[in-house]
Parts: C-alpha cells; structure tokens; sequence
C-alpha cells in the first residue's frame, strides 16, 4: 500500500541475442525501459548507437486507421454514451480474435474505399447545397418566368429586383421622385413584405439609384439563364433527386463499412502498441557487439527476470542498483482494493516523488469528510450510493471507471453520515407542512441531529475554521512525515517542528482580536511564537549567504514570502475552509426551496399531491446533480491547493513496463479445464 520499491537494472548481453530478448522480455512487461544512450559515460557514446527500429509503415497504418474511424464514427449503430466518451472503455479480446484480425482485415483497400467514398459524399453534399441554394433564389423570379430572359434583353432600360417590408413600400408610394422615374411591378407579396421589379430608363440612372439608396433597397441580381425560370427550377430538381439517390448509396456503403468498426478499433490499438515497443526498443543501444538495456523493475518481479536470464541468456549479464535522488525515477502505486478509488485524485495532480510516499492513504479520509460535508442530506447520499452501485455494475469492465464510481459511493456513504448528523433529508422534508405531525423523518432529524447550520451559522463557521486549522496542522505533520522517510532530520525540525510551533501560538494571539482568552493561554501562546519564530529566523535562511542574508531571510519568512510556509499563507488557507459551510448551506437552502414550491401544490387533491411529488422530485434532481458537482470540485481543491501545497512532491513519471499495453484494448486470457 505505497510506491512500489525499484531497482535500477543494466542488461548486457551479445548483439545477436538482441531481438530474441527483446522478444522474449515484451511478453514479460515487467521493465520499465528509460533513454540508455543518455546514461552512457561521454568516452563510450562514440561506440553505441540506437537499436534499430522502423516505426514509418506503423505510423502510416495509424494515421490511416485515424481517418477511417471519423469517417465510419458517423454511421455506427450503436452509439458510445456520455460517460464511454468521457472514460474510454477497452474493448476486450482474446489474442485468436486478435490474430483474426490481423489477417482478415486490408487496412489499405478501406483506407482507399473510404477516402474515395468520402471525398465524393462531401462533393455531392457540396454541390446539393449548391442547388438549394440556387433554387431558392430562382424561386423568387417564378411569377416572371418567360419575362426574366425578355427582361433581360431590353437595352434601354434597367431593371433593379428587391425585397422590402410594408411599411417601407408605403413610405416609397408617396414619394413623387420615385413616380417620375421608376416603373414597377409587384411580384409577389406576403404579409410581412413585397417583391417588386423596378424599371427606369438608362438616362435616368443616377437618380434611380439614389431612390434605391434612399430607401435602402438591396438589389437581387436577376438570374444568368436562358430559358423558362420553372423548367430550369425543374432541372435543378431533377439533379437534386439524382445526387440525394448518390448520397443513399454511399451512405449505405458507410452502414456497411461501419460494421467493421470494431475491428478498426482493435487495430488502432494494436498498432497504437506497436508504435510504442519500437520506441521503448530504441531506448536501448547497441554496438557491434554488445547490446545494452536500462531501466527500472520492481524488486518483487526480479526473481522473473533472473529466470528468463538464467534459462535463456546465460551470457547475459545483469547489474542492479539502488536508484539515486538524482534520478528521474518512474513511479508505480500499489494499493488495496478500498484505498484504489482514491488513487484517481492523485493521478489528477500527477504522481508523487519515487522519494517520497503516496500520499493517497492520508487524503482518502480528508477527502470523504469535505466532501460529506458539502454534500450532507440522508436522500442525497443515498441517491449517489444507488446512483454508484448502478453503474459500477454497468461498467465493471473498465477499470478506471469502476474506481472513479467506487470513490463516489464511499462519498455517499459519508454524504448520509453528515447528512444525519446536521439534519440534512433532502432539505426539510421532514417539515409537518409536508409529511405531517410526527413523521418519521422528524422523528429521525430530532435523533441524530447534532447541529443544524441553518440555525447555528456560527458554530458551523467556527467548526469549519478548526478544521481547516486541523488540515494545515496535518499537511505539516505529513510534511515531517516525508523528510523523516528521506532521513532529513534537519529540513523536518526546521521546516516542520518549527512551524507546529509558532502556528498555534500566533492562531492563540490573534484570537484574542475576537475573543475573551484566559491569560494563562495567552502566555502560553506568546511563548510558542517567540521560541517558534526565533527558530524560523534562525533556520529558514540556512541556505542563504553571509550572516545578515541568513537573518534578511529567516525574518521574511515568518510572512510567507520565502521559505516553506507563512503566518499569512497560513490564515488565507485555513480561511478557504468556510467554504465548506458555504456549500452545505446552499444544498440545504436549495433543497428548501424546492419543498416550498412543491409545498404550495399539497392541496390535499389528488392533482395536488401528483404536482408534489413531481416538484419534489425534479427540484431535487436538480438540486443533486448541481450540488454533486461543487461537492467533489470544492473538496478537490482544497486538497491540491492547501493541503498538498504544505508538503507534496508531484511530477513523477508513471512506471509503464515495456510489453503490450493499450487504453482500447485488453487481451484476456482464457482458462480451458483440461481433463
């Protein structure tokens, strides 16, 4: 239930036995291969060079599969649900479907099929807006038909064609100018506006125009064709069927095609690996006569590795080391099956230090509490449990998932927790005006409740200022906790001890601004932050230079400028916590809400108490999915930002073994009982 222990390995062994290894070592997947030719001394660089990998004909293979997967994604029955979209599902296959595969499917003639067909459905979608489009203006100029060709002919005068409203065209008729130099002719008209064809003479141009302008008239163009208006919309038409019976072809061919799709998805994943063990085998060198391999392995799969070496490589030879700070060590967490969900907040973060711990068991609880709080309502957790379990059944086939679930239905188990604890039922449900006298929910509010926000803001506040208090206590003592493990007994004094010091002292000082303190907790207080800040001044500057630098330092990090903490970081971080209450309240008031309004409907009818329970029941959806959301957001962030800001490590490499590996497919292995 920690970082897996590591040992760095170097493998040598003769260059002809190079690529059955590497073979025979894929199947293994238990080392984690890293960049050799950067680990070589400079004097032996010039001798080595990368194994030889050729990654074009796999990498043309993906691309290939990445344009025919959008292509075929639009026409696939079976759609992929929201929660597949956000985490992928693998498909999962055995290696003869694999192999199957493999052999049956020609990447390269779907490939060419699918191009072809797609580049021509997009031409012919192309070219079938193009007719609608043109179509639509033409049928502007139906009522002229025969007269748009004879129009057009006319050389002494013009004819300008355009749309206005009524109210405009009324303002039009009563302007003289537009008699003494316009003719025209209604086209068509609706409610709304007119189409008109004006006609003026080519002397009379100039003025014309200026009408037009005046009155902002845009002109449409009339058509470039010869011949009837109605028997070219025909034509147009004729087309149109034509291209729409083309598109159904192709689109039927795509239905076809797409059936394939899991088969598609298979191969992108196969090759997707295959892309990846070349470029892990180029991270090994070799010579003319020697190859050679680094990385890291687990000390529990060594004795794996010592068996393949022993048995098929005896000329091998193999030396283990214990990795050094200095290295960019790859990180792999083991946990158990109940810590396992709460590994999805620290991948979030990115992993810890190889050096340092996981921190997931300490967050695990801290999480759930934050998030049981914000969240607190009996119905709400026990909506999210159903909700959790529901769906963890679904999709128990993808891991990750099924632990991001799992953390939720833990959540809904503290949800019910602080639920009952700060009378949280969906709201106040339990209320008389909408259950009756003595309900059960009542009776249930006025067992468990031990203190109800709404009432005693206050205290809830005070409550959740300790603890955020409590949580930056505990980030210091993790803090220690890690430089402990390292053997830094100095940084956890300085950097830690310190700081548990003079907090509390500064915390009992600054209470005095509000509160009525004893004086002999005031002593207390004033002596914890003399010693405390006199060993901060004295040790927070111990890596500056000269005397004064030291003191310069030491003093600005009582403030927070510098050095690990500060008494200013410290109030803004525990100040964060009221959020907290914030969140809590506003579920509660929310879910109040809605009862009220549900409330009004309870008129003792049949109609009423069917509108209740609807309210009731959509308000609160609501409510949950909204409230959800900021329960796990707020909770997280805290986590990262106050928390993990006092002693965490991230930036770690994942430790990702070399052998077959993908997020879209997983090959299971199937047991035959042999009698």
């Amino acid at each position: 239930m920690a970082i897996e222990r590591l040992n760095k390995v170097s493998i040598l062994l003769p260059i002809e036995d190079a690529r059955w290894f590497l073979g025979q070592l894929y199947h293994l997947n238990i080392i984690h291969i890293i960049d050799t030719l950067s680990r070589l001394d400079d004097s032996s660089v010039p001798y080595f060079h990368r194994f030889p990998t050729t990654v074009e004909d796999i990498e043309k293979n993906i691309q290939k599969l990445n344009n025919i997967l959008p292509i075929l994604k639009v026409f696939v029955q079976k759609k992929k649900g929201f929660v597949e979209g956000i985490f992928p599902i693998p498909l999962q296959i055995t290696s003869k479907e694999l192999d199957q595969t493999l052999s049956s499917i020609d990447i390269e003639s779907i490939y060419k099929e699918c191009k072809n067909q797609h580049e021509k459905y997009i031409n012919l979608q192309k070219r079938l807006k193009q007719l609608r489009e043109e179509a639509d203006k033409l049928s502007d100029f139906l009522p002229l038909s025969d007269q748009v060709t004879q129009i057009r002919n006319i050389r002494q005068a013009a004819f300008y064609f355009c749309c206005l409203s009524k109210s405009r065209w009324n303002r039009f008729l009563m302007d003289t100018s537009a008699n003494e130099f316009l003719a025209w002719q209604i086209v068509s008209k609706t409610e709304k506006e007119l189409k008109v064809l004006f006609a003026y003479l080519n002397d009379s141009k100039d003025a014309a125009l200026r009408i037009f302008s005046k009155y902002d008239l845009k002109e449409t163009p009339l058509p470039a064709i010869s011949g009837n208006v109605k028997d070219h919309i025909d034509k147009l038409g004729m087309e149109n069927s034509n291209i729409v019976h083309e598109l159904s072809l192709i689109q039927r061919r795509f239905r076809e095609l797409s059936k394939e799709w899991h088969s598609m998805e298979i191969l992108l994943g196969y090759w997707e690996n295959e892309k990846n063990k070349m470029v892990d085998q180029r991270r090994c060198v070799m010579s003319k006569k020697t190859f050679v391999l680094i990385g890291y392995v687990k000390i529990k799969d060594k004795p794996m590795l010592d068996k393949l070496l022993y048995n098929e490589f005896p000329q091998a030879s193999v030396i283990y080391e214990e990795p050094s700070p200095s290295d960019k060590v790859p990180v792999c967490i083991s946990l158990n099956r109940f810590l396992k969900p709460a590994q999805l907040l620290i991948n979030m973060f990115g992993l810890p230090n190889y050096f340092t711990f996981d921190p997931t068991p300490f967050i695990t609880v801290s999480f759930l509490i934050l998030f049981g709080i914000c969240f607190g309502d009996v119905f709400y957790g026990m909506c999210l449990i159903a909700f959790s379990a529901w769906m963890i059944r679904k999709y128990k086939k993808s891991e990750a998932l099924s632990n991001f679930l799992k953390l939720f239905f833990y959540a809904g188990i503290s949800t019910i927790i602080f639920g009952a604890l700060t009378g949280g039922w969906a709201g106040d449900l339990y209320n008389q005006a909408y259950l009756g006298e003595n309900n059960i929910l009542l009776k249930l509010k006025e067992k468990f409740t031990i203190l109800d926000p709404l009432s005693k803001p206050v205290i809830a506040l005070l409550l959740s200022i300790g603890l955020g208090i409590l949580n930056q206590f505990y980030g210091i003592v993790l803090k220690m906790y890690g430089e402990f493990r390292r053997k830094n007994i100095v940084n956890a004094v300085c950097d830690g001890l310190l700081w548990l010091i003079a907090l509390p002292g500064f915390l009992i000082l600054v209470s005095t601004i509000f509160l009525n303190i004893p004086a002999v907790i005031v002593s207390v207080g004033k002596y914890l932050t003399v010693i405390g800040a006199i060993g901060l001044i004295s040790t927070q500057g111990r890596n500056a230079k000269g005397i004064a630098g030291k003191i310069f330092t030491g003093i600005i990090s009582l403030y927070g400028i510098v050095g690990t903490y500060g008494c200013v970081s410290f109030i803004g971080d525990i100040l964060s916590y009221t959020r907290i209450l914030a969140l809590s309240l506003t579920t509660s008031i929310v879910g109040m809400s809605f009862n009220i309004i549900a409330g009004v409907f309870k008129t003792g009818t049949l109609i009423g108490t069917v509108l209740f329970i609807i309210i009731l029941i959509s308000g609160h959806s609501f409510n949950f999915v909204m409230s959800i959301l900021s329960a796990f957001v707020h909770p997280a962030r805290l986590i990262f930002l106050e928390l993990f800001g006092r002693f965490y490590e991230g930036g770690a490499q994942k430790f990702q073994p070399y052998g077959f590996s993908s997020q879209r497919i997983t090959i299971v292995k199937i047991f035959q009982n042999k009698h």
